[in-house]
Parts: structure tokens; C-alpha cells; sequence
């Protein structure tokens, strides 16, 4: 993959994070619980995909991709624990509402897993992916 190339697929990538955090907001506004647990994780997930990219980490595996921003960027100190605890409890509460037909969340915990998502995006966009374009989170 060219220069080029990765930069338009990060690009791509950042894109679909706003995108999918604003979808959660509006599934978190709708009382879909579950559905907005979903797409907060994925909204994580994107841009750790997106940060990857820029490092030249590839995987097909969100354990794999989980575990390399873990070892690289939140056990370095690059990134703050808190984060590092956030992107985990995203996984295994969108694990669960995507497999567990009994989930139930309290709207409450979906709000502040999405503040910790927009945290989350914001450091990673604005300090490690693309600080000279760093994503603009609209609500």
C-alpha cells in the first residue's frame, strides 16, 4: 500500500467513526439500548483501525487489533488507562448485546459508555491518527 493510499483509507476510516458515534447518539436518543451499544463499540473500533493503519498493523481479528493498541499505545503510557479500559468494557458490552438475547442496559451506563467513546476518538484523532486533521466530533 502506497503513502497515498493509507492516507485516504485512514481518512475513510475517521469518517466512519463520526459517523458512527452519531448514529449512536441518535439510537442512545431513542431508548435502542442495545443497538446503541453496538455502534459505540464500533465507533472504538474504527479508530483503532484507522490508528493501525497509520502504524502499518494489519489483522483481521478485534482480539489481535484489542490487543496490539493495548501492548503498543495504553501499556507504553501513550494513551491513559482509562482509555484502554474504555475500548475493553465497549467490546464486552457490545459482545453481549450482540449475543446475549436477554441483554438489558440502563440508559445511564449506554451515556457514559458513549462520553468515554468520544473521549476515546477525540485523543486518539487529535494526538496519535491525524493531528494536523484531527476529527470533529458534531453532535
Amino acid at each position: 500500500m502506497t503513502p497515498e493510499d493509507r492516507e485516504i483509507y485512514v481518512a475513510h476510516r475517521l469518517d466512519r467513526v463520526g459517523e458512527t458515534l452519531a448514529d449512536a447518539r441518535m439510537l442512545l436518543d431513542e431508548d435502542r439500548l442495545r443497538s446503541a451499544v453496538n455502534r459505540i463499540y464500533y465507533a472504538m473500533f474504527y479508530a483503532v483501525g484507522a490508528l493501525a493503519l497509520r502504524n502499518d498493523f494489519t489483522t483481521g481479528s478485534h482480539a489481535q487489533l484489542r490487543g496490539w493498541f493495548n501492548r503498543e499505545f495504553v501499556k507504553t503510557g501513550i494513551v491513559d488507562v482509562s482509555h484502554g479500559k474504555a475500548y475493553g468494557l465497549a467490546f464486552d458490552r457490545r459482545t453481549k448485546s450482540d449475543y446475549d438475547d436477554q441483554a438489558e442496559f440502563e440508559t445511564e451506563e449506554v451515556e457514559d459508555l458513549y462520553r468515554s467513546a468520544e473521549a476515546f476518538v477525540e485523543v486518539l484523532s487529535a494526538t496519535l491518527i491525524s493531528p494536523e486533521h484531527p476529527l470533529t466530533l458534531t453532535p
